[in-house]
């Protein structure tokens, strides 16, 4: 019997992290469905989601309407029929998460998937990384 196992391939070391804010279509449906009843235009609005310091864990997600559109400060992800902006230094503490919608009874609203956090609150409204 040999003394060497078989191993697991590992990782290429040049993968690097998925990058933006993803949407779910559910989010996306939910996030127009409120745009529509603002009576904003759905081609001129974005949706702007951060990190700021704050929460019980020390960042708090932030999930906005802009109308001004993106800056040289922002990356900007178009995504089933929504603009969704994020500043370049959220972005850095949130990159690859995913924004998806609850519609149950219970526990309706956004939910925010951090790959990035290394830790959140109960109510998942904050997360440290």
């Amino acid at each position: 019997m040999s003394d060497t196992a078989a191993k697991a391939p590992e990782a290429p070391a040049d993968k690097k992290p998925q990058r933006g804010v993803v949407l779910t279509e559910r989010a996306a449906k939910e996030i127009l469905r409120v745009i529509a009843e603002q009576g904003f235009p759905a081609d001129a609005t974005w949706v702007r989601v951060g990190a700021k310091g704050g929460g019980c864990s020390g960042f708090t997600y932030v999930l906005d309407f802009d109308r001004t559109g993106p800056t040289e400060f922002d990356l900007s992800y178009p995504q089933h029929g929504v603009n969704v902006v994020v500043d370049k230094k959220s972005e850095f503490f949130m990159g690859g998460t995913m924004l998806d919608f609850n519609d149950g009874l219970l526990d309706r609203g956004f939910v925010f998937k951090n790959p990035q956090a290394t830790g959140s609150c109960g109510c998942g409204t904050s997360f440290s990384a």
